[in-house]
């Protein structure tokens, strides 16, 4: 059963239904088995009663929605409550049918009193009842028509519409607590054997039990069924609740808009019906007069003078010509600078008309722009150039040669030196084009690298044994906001010997032997000179760097 609040007689049911499968598990002798017609019934009869406590609901629903459109779609929901529901019974009904009819050998069109618990005489056969519902082999159950996997799949279909159904968060949660009385989840290991919930509800239990348990998840069915349905009722009670204080109300999707876009507003009581149209007056009122509860326009509009938007700067008023579904729509386009309108709303009640104020203010400006290098004022080739955009409207576009979208933010990657343009353009609500404005970056190729060897670079001296554990030339980005890695492709090294002059090519970034020799044999004072250091950047280019010479100390 669902819920907490059931009456004795229903929680009775329940509770007997626990203690006689309880008996079942433990082998007890046939007589037993009598007992779950008596159980049968009760649940029989505590869903006919859920039934016809939710046909008054079902009643309410035709006659709101004679009364009020605003009560239709709830019942059209209601209404597919209704046959989800019916169409779920009614297969578990024609289930036991089938269940009874193959185990008791009935002829097809037996009477129905038959099929009755009380009047089956093979209320204690286990056997046909796993065979028909398809669990001759409990490891490997069979689906197909009247199934016990047809009947999980219908169970679940059935909850899963039912919450479809709902949209409201809190209601949903509600309705799942409901529904948890239909879960088809696996019993899991049972003794050492995995109990699935078709095994674990219908294999090898007796069919007084099979028809009891299915007895129950109809009553279940019904009693989601009825939680649902009052619910969905509970849609129209409080669209019919009278109210006393109603304030005018102005809803602005942006109240700050660029020049040449328009303002769009919706305008609207805070507490409103759908089904009638109010009507909607824009120009200055006399506070006072609507505050005390004056309903004659004469008397409240100031300077009702003319009916254009023009006549409201000085004074004049005009009424709202889209008003639909209890709502008034405004789109108009102004200058630059802030705008303050208002109005009143008429609204008809049983008592006479009554007039509710609003006011709001809107802002046109400018368009803006802002764009700007994430490292520095200009981009590089040949490296990624981070670029952040932020412009006055959600939907925009920027584009530039090189320019790229990548996760939040901007990438470009300039070809060639010079200066390049960024343009940014938006779209506005009304789906048309902005043009947002552009900015001007310089691009540069990446500066040369400084090489270096043993930590040394340009002219200066150098210890003989940090010189001997040197292995390679290598050239590195000093001060610069990119991470790059540059490799030397080739040097020369060479020295002073005895007046001559030694020099050797090396391809590669690593001192070889020659190198090494003599490095080895160096004298103290003996300069030592690395030149025409190439390397490979990544803009494309090969740079020749700045030599190194080192003086052994």
């Amino acid at each position: 059963m669902s819920g907490g609040d059931l009456p004795p007689r229903q929680k009775m049911i329940g509770m007997m239904y626990l203690v006689l499968t309880a008996l079942l598990a433990m082998n007890v002798s046939k007589d037993i088995l009598d007992a779950f017609i008596v159980v049968n019934e009760g649940i029989e009869t505590s869903t006919s009663t859920f039934a016809d406590k939710t046909q008054v609901y079902y009643n309410a629903f035709a006659s709101a929605a004679q009364e009020s459109k605003a009560a239709i779609p709830f019942k059209e929901k209601a209404d597919k409550v209704g046959k989800m529901a019916d169409g779920l019974y009614n297969h578990i009904a024609d289930l036991k049918k089938h269940l009874v009819g193959g185990t008791d050998k009935l002829p097809e069109g037996s009477v129905d009193s038959l099929y009755n618990l009380k009047n089956v005489q093979s209320k204690d056969n286990y056997d046909m009842p796993s065979m028909l519902m398809g669990l001759a082999e409990p490891a490997n159950p069979k689906d197909g028509p009247f199934s016990a996997v047809e009947l999980r799949g219908k169970i679940n279909k059935f909850q899963t519409d039912l919450l479809g159904l709902f949209e409201d968060k809190d209601t949903k949660e509600l309705m799942k607590k409901t529904l948890a009385v239909l879960d088809t989840e696996d019993f899991g290991m049972v003794n050492g054997t995995m109990e699935t919930w078709e095994t674990g509800n219908f294999y090898h239990v007796p069919l007084a039990a099979v028809v009891t348990i299915l007895s129950k998840m109809q009553s279940d069915v019904r009693s989601a069924e009825a939680e649902a349905v009052a619910k969905l009722y509970e849609n129209i009670d409080a669209g019919s609740v009278s109210f006393n204080k109603v304030d005018g109300f102005a809803y602005a999707k942006k109240a700050y808009v660029m020049d040449g876009d328009s303002f769009a507003a919706q305008i609207f009581t805070a507490a409103y019906d759908d089904r009638q149209d109010p009507e909607i007056f824009i120009g200055d009122f006399d506070s006072a007069a609507v505050y005390k509860g004056e309903t004659d326009e004469a008397k409240v509009m100031k300077g009702n003078k003319g009916s254009k938007w023009e006549d409201y700067k000085a004074g004049g008023w005009y009424p709202l010509e889209k008003v639909e579904g209890g709502k008034g729509y405004l789109k108009i386009k102004e200058s630059v600078g802030v705008h303050n309108w208002k109005g009143i709303i008429k609204v008809k009640t049983k008592k006479g008309p009554k007039l509710f104020p609003f006011e709001s203010s809107f802002e046109v400006g400018k368009p803006s722009l802002a764009i700007s290098a994430d490292k520095m004022n200009v981009f590089y080739i040949g490296v990624d150039n981070p670029v952040s955009i932020a412009a006055p409207m959600p939907k925009f576009t920027a584009s530039a040669p090189g320019l790229s979208a990548k996760g939040a933010g901007w990438v470009m990657r300039p070809k060639r030196p010079g200066k390049v343009n960024i343009v940014v353009t938006g779209t506005d609500d009304d789906g048309n084009k902005v043009n947002l404005g552009k900015s001007e970056f310089r691009v540069k190729r990446l500066p040369d690298p400084k090489s270096f060897c043993a930590g040394k670079s340009g002219s200066t001296s150098i210890k003989k044994v940090q010189f001997k554990n040197a292995s390679t030339v290598v050239a590195k980005m000093e001060n610069f906001d990119f991470d790059i890695n540059v490799t030397v492709s080739s040097f020369v090294f060479s020295t002073t010997k005895a007046g001559v002059i030694q020099e050797y090519k090396v391809s590669g970034n690593k001192l070889n032997s020659q190198c090494k020799s003599l490095i080895g044999k160096a004298k103290r004072n003996q300069k030592f000179f690395i030149e025409k250091v190439k390397v490979r950047m990544p803009d494309g280019t090969t740079r020749q760097l700045a030599p190194i010479i080192l003086k052994v100390i």
